[in-house]
């Protein structure tokens, strides 16, 4: 599928659809929904602008996570990052959820942002099965969230929002640490196993590596096959997704760390300051300074 025939999903569609008013980059549902209630649609992949937490509360479904396939029923909890591609390949009329949807830059003075293996432990299993009592847990602090959530004129609503979505991302994270990941990407296409084994590798060297030569090298294939087979299996230039991987990552060091904007660039692996300016800010419209200051 083309990149033009992917759709997306960002803050902003998700904003004129709540009905709490919002806290800017964070949404949350205040009660059980349906996604058939939203108007997207699912039956095409989309591309997630934001991070999202779902738990599944009732029903069951078939979907696709960056072209993973998963099925979907109670007492779950699907995770999505930056970037990631979904598709309802089909779903029960009773499948319901509860979520959170929040950008990257709400949460990235959050220090576990740039850990690297968190992320990679997620992506290798976006869909996870839990106990009855884990749902239960989940389901009553976000319930508590949307107390907090709701109280518009709370001189501290935004802070005391942020700080219990911390500790909820903190409970999500330990039933990762919990879960024995296994390998079940016995269904992928050749294609769809280098894009997937392609977007571990970018977790994992992007603080240092942003040529798709290195990459291709890691993967023994060429640079212009790596780029045909990303572009081809998630509709997204091979650029794009290194150029907002680093961006990423650049963001959170600029607000969870006290490090210069020039130990960044060192720690980046950029030629000097002056050349990660200019890089992100081409990516950004600010420059880092401008960005760690907003």
């Amino acid at each position: 599928m083309n990149k033009k025939n992917y759709a997306k999903i960002s803050i902003d569609d998700l904003e004129e659809q709540s009905p709490i008013l919002g806290i800017k980059n964070f949404i949350i549902s205040e009660n059980k929904v349906n996604v058939q209630d939203y108007p997207f649609d699912f039956r095409y992949p989309h591309i997630v602008e934001g991070i999202a937490f779902a738990i599944c509360v009732k029903g069951t479904g078939r979907l696709k996570i960056n072209l993973k396939e998963f099925q979907v029923e109670a007492n779950s909890i699907i995770t999505i990052l930056p970037n990631y591609i979904i598709e309802i390949l089909e779903q029960s009329d009773d499948l319901l959820i509860e979520f959170l949807f929040f950008s990257f830059d709400f949460v990235s003075d959050l220090k576990l942002i740039t850990e690297i293996e968190l992320f990679e432990k997620i992506e290798e299993k976006a869909y996870l099965k839990i106990s009855e009592d884990d749902a239960n847990n989940l389901l009553e602090f976000h319930a508590f969230i949307v107390k907090q959530y709701k109280k518009t004129n709370h001189l501290y609503r935004e802070k005391i929002a942020k700080n219990l979505l911390y500790t909820l991302i903190y409970e999500v994270l330990q039933l990762y640490y919990d879960e024995k990941i296994g390998n079940d990407d016995e269904t992928l296409t050749r294609k769809e196993k280098h894009l997937h084994y392609f977007i571990k590798l970018l977790f994992k060297h992007h603080i240092q590596e942003r040529s798709i030569a290195f990459y291709a090298g890691k993967m023994f294939i060429t640079p212009k096959y790596l780029s045909q087979v990303i572009y081809e299996t998630s509709g997204k230039n091979i650029q794009q997704w290194i150029d907002e991987m680093v961006v990423m990552a650049a963001k959170a060091l600029l607000k969870s760390s006290n490090m210069t904007v020039s130990q960044i660039s060192e720690e980046m692996n950029f030629a000097n300051p002056s050349f990660f300016g200019s890089y992100f800010r081409k990516r950004t419209g600010m420059t880092p300074v401008q960005y760690r200051e907003s």
